[in-house]
This record gives structure tokens, C-alpha cells and sequence, in this order.
């Protein structure tokens, strides 16, 4: 599987996350949940095995989080990949995809992904992607991925671009 491949290759040697309690995506939901006087009662973290996340947002909000991920070993409350996500319709406040797209096994599941993310969440979704430099991660363009919002009732509410990463906060149109 090409997330466990990537994440024993590039994830357990970076550092991102001894530096900062929370992503950019998060930072960037921090300012919308506050413009917007929105607490989120139910989020759903799919990815990045360490959990900050999820961690700063239950203790920020009192959130409850569920910790969603395709390896047991990350030790997640569910273990799912995530073009199928065993949640209801608008279960969840806030969905997180953090830096997910470029592990999976082939772009054609993107646009699957992305659908589910659109369905289970009921308001926000942060969605984190970075160009790895790792020849066996998915290479792409921003505008693959922004297709891909637009086909599927999302909007895009805030964003972070740099030259190797996009952050996005989308809002979904129900």
C-alpha cells in the first residue's frame, strides 16, 4: 500500500510536527470558525498519524474527535481508506484530509475521496497537500484538485498556497 510505503519513507522523518501544535489548515479554520462564531462539536481527522490535530482542536474546542486512518498501527479510532468513510451524511462539523491525496494508491481515486468528503461533513473541510519529494508520491497540479472541489458542492473560504503546499478551508454547500 502506498501510504504505509510513503509514510515509513517520508512521514516518520519529518518534523513538521515537533514544531507546531496544529497544521496550516488548521490555523486557517481557526480564523474561519471565529469569523463565522462556529464551535465544532464533531471532527473527524482523517491522516497525519501523530494527531496533533485533532489533539489542539479537542482541547481548543471540546470538540470530539474520531481519529481516522488507513494504518491500524497509527492506532485510530477507525480504520478506513479514505474513499469510503463508514460515517453518516453530515455527521461530522469539520472533516481533515492532511497531506493524504499524494499517498494514495492512484489519482483516480481522488475524485471518490473528495465526494466523501463533501458527504460526511456537515459544514468545514480542511484539506492539506503538499508536493513531496518522493518519486513514488503522486505528482499534480493545483488545478487538478481544484476541479475536483468545484465538481463537488464545495467552495473554497480560505487558502494558503506556497510554492510546495496548499492549505484550503472549503465550505460545503448543502
Amino acid at each position: 500500500m502506498r501510504i504505509k510505503v510513503l509514510r515509513d519513507e517520508y512521514c516518520n522523518h519529518c518534523n513538521i510536527s515537533r514544531r507546531s501544535p496544529r497544521s496550516t489548515g488548521v490555523k486557517l479554520l481557526e480564523s474561519v470558525l471565529g469569523r463565522d462564531g462556529v464551535k465544532p462539536s464533531v471532527i473527524i481527522d482523517y491522516g497525519c498519524s501523530t494527531w496533533r490535530n485533532s489533539r489542539y482542536l479537542a482541547t481548543k474546542y471540546g470538540s470530539f474527535t474520531i481519529r481516522v486512518d488507513a494504518l491500524r498501527e497509527t492506532k485510530p479510532d477507525v480504520v478506513a481508506y479514505p474513499t469510503h468513510m463508514p460515517f453518516r451524511d453530515s455527521s461530522a462539523d469539520v472533516v481533515l484530509l492532511t497531506h493524504i491525496l499524494m499517498f494514495m494508491n492512484s489519482k483516480e481515486e481522488w475524485p471518490r475521496v473528495i465526494q466523501e468528503l463533501a458527504r460526511v461533513s456537515r459544514g468545514y473541510v480542511v484539506l492539506e497537500t503538499y508536493h513531496v519529494k518522493n518519486p513514488k508520491a503522486l505528482n499534480y497540479e493545483w488545478q487538478e484538485i481544484h476541479e475536483l472541489i468545484s465538481a463537488n458542492n464545495l467552495s473554497i473560504i480560505r487558502r494558503n498556497l506556497r510554492r510546495d503546499m496548499e492549505n484550503v478551508v472549503l465550505e460545503v454547500n448543502h
